[in-house]
């Protein structure tokens, strides 16, 4: 009987690994196609050729749904079942992306998540890239220094968007504050217009700790005789560089293009593991760490529905976000953590969810570090301000066409009024200031949903710890 049983396991074991390696071997193909097709410049064969790649990616990413093959994807980190329709949205518009008739001009904006902002943190230094066929290469590098602040936005906005953020974008290290990706997207490229007279077709956003992934797979770079590698980059660029480039800012800055410089070097020359590589970028699109916005309009509409598109969606949802913004022009982000929990008492209409954010500030003091990095140049400083105290503002977003019923700071009532909305959402905005070891409960309650309780998270340095209560 064990011995019939053992066969038919074998069996299905054979069927099963015979049907995904013909699913694998024609994706194979299918890439292979799609890749002479680009090559070619032939745009409709191209556009054919992903949507059939589209389509084998998903039948093998539902092979792979099986448990025990699951598992063993877990163990191994090649599991990208959570981000399947992200590949599947970047596949079918790869053709578009890549330029396969028009080359594509993209601004690669480093992100420097030690002073937050709505996609992450500000642009500190930033690449032009050129993608031509398929081919990519670097047309320019440098810091945010070369760059240059407006006094107004230099393209159309909402009236929501200035209402909750007035003309502060227009200034360069504020003009991502909204998450909205293609908002801040559209204003570096603006900016861009107005400095350079040249247009952009999009932008590709990315961290420092996306990049320590990258080197994971890459090997490690050497800049000015150090050895950048995956554990040390985070530090070495948000940390590191700015005590030991503390009297001279600008070749701290230089220091990150170098870095830049370096990693893309690595990458353009492809002497790497493919499957290292794939594992570094499904982290880092996992976590919200690489974005992309296309100006072209079928191509944005792929990337709008996942997580590389950075979306604030206006369909219904049950969508909670909470996100930081430095106030205070410090890099004192670095030493944020985020602990947030999300409860939904009931699934009752209209749902009752409570919004639970605690914020620290983890440095144990404040003293020896560069004046650079305890930077306040906010207005209104408390008059006994202690070194290493800093500022930032909580935004707190509830789903489309829910409303704020009341809020708390620790256990006082907090003021709703005046509430204000981004894409259809309610947003509770709290001024927070914490000392060193200083921390603050934040507390918002919400009604309304619809759907699946969801959470996006705003990638920064420290990781959020989350809790989230309710399957609604």
């Amino acid at each position: 009987m064990i011995r019939k049983i053992s066969v038919v396991f074998l069996v299905i074991g054979l069927g099963f690994g015979s049907f995904l390696g013909y699913s694998i071997v024609s994706s194979v193909n299918a890439a292979k196609a799609l890749q002479t097709q680009m090559h070619s410049g032939n745009i409709s064969g191209a556009l054919q050729n992903s949507q059939n790649l589209s389509e084998k990616y998903l039948r093998i990413q539902q092979l792979l749904n099986a448990p025990l093959v699951k598992q063993v994807l877990q163990i191994s980190g090649l599991d990208f079942s959570n981000n399947r329709g992200d590949y599947q949205a970047l596949i079918k518009a790869s053709p578009l992306l890549a330029g396969v008739v028009n080359s594509q001009r993209y601004l690669v904006s480093f992100q420097n998540t030690a002073e937050a902002r709505g996609t992450g943190g500000i642009l500190g230094a930033y690449a032009i890239i050129k993608i031509d066929k398929g081919q990519i290469s670097v047309e320019r590098t440098g810091s945010n220094a070369s760059l240059a602040s407006l006094s107004e936005i230099p393209v159309p906005v909402t009236n929501e968007f200035m209402n909750l953020y007035g003309k502060n974008p227009a200034i360069l290290q504020n003009s991502n504050l909204s998450p909205h990706l293609p908002y801040g997207a559209e204003i570096w490229m603006g900016l861009w217009k107005r400095q350079t007279g040249e247009n952009l077709d999009g932008v590709i956003a990315v961290d420092p700790t996306a990049l320590s992934y990258v080197l994971d797979a890459t090997g490690p770079i050497k800049v000015r005789g150090r050895s950048i590698n995956q554990n040390n980059l985070v530090e070495e660029t948000l940390k590191t560089a700015y005590k030991r480039y503390e009297k001279d800012n600008n070749a701290r800055k230089q220091y990150l293009v170098d870095i830049m410089n370096a990693t893309a070097t690595k990458l353009v020359r492809g002497n790497y593991s493919k499957i290292k590589m794939a594992k570094a970028l499904n982290k880092g699109i996992s976590e919200g760490r690489i974005l992309i916005y296309s100006k072209n309009k079928q191509a944005e509409s792929y990337l709008s529905q996942t997580k590389l598109g950075s979306y604030l969606r206006t369909g219904l949802n049950n969508e909670y976000r909470v996100v930081i913004q430095n106030i205070d022009a410090s890099k004192l982000d670095y030493y944020l953590q985020r602990n947030i929990e999300i409860k939904q008492a009931s699934c009752e209409v209209p749902r009752k969810t409570t919004v639970t954010v605690i914020v620290k500030n983890t440095l144990r003091t404040g003293k020896g570090l560069p004046a650079y990095v305890l930077t306040r140049a906010d207005k209104g400083k408390p008059e006994n301000l202690i070194t290493g105290q800093h500022r930032f503002k909580v935004f707190i977003y509830g789903p489309v066409a829910s409303s704020i019923v009341s809020a708390w700071r620790e256990n006082t009532l907090a003021n709703i009024g005046g509430q204000s909305t981004e894409r259809l959402r309610p947003v509770m905005v709290m001024d927070v200031d914490l000392a060193p070891k200083q921390s603050e409960k934040l507390q918002v309650n919400f009604a309304g949903g619809n759907g699946n309780l969801t959470f996006v998270d705003q990638p920064l340095v420290i990781p959020t710890k989350l809790n989230i209560k309710g399957n609604c």
